[in-house]
């Protein structure tokens, strides 16, 4: 990948939907749940993310809240091939 922040920032918009749509809790409440903080959830949501987030954390959150942890890189394929025509 030429550029890992895109992967980054990817990872961040589809935490952000699955934080709504399938575990349906604000930041805070996550944060609750999962003993982490509201600021690192803020920080991977965010659309100028410049870290990753660790596959430990991604396994713990699909785990937890039963969903395939792939759902976190949907578009990656796309993603992909718009790199491949650059």
């Amino acid at each position: 990948m030429k550029n890992a922040y895109e992967l980054f920032n990817l990872i961040g918009q589809n935490m952000k939907s699955i934080r709504k749509e399938i575990i349906g809790m604000s930041q805070e409440k996550l944060a609750d749940d999962t003993d982490m903080s509201r600021s690192f959830f803020s920080h991977i949501e965010s659309p100028n993310v410049d870290t990753g987030i660790s596959l430990d954390t991604l396994f713990f959150l699909a785990q937890k809240y039963n969903f395939d942890i792939r759902r976190f890189f949907d578009g990656y394929e796309k993603l992909m091939d718009k790199k491949e025509d650059e």
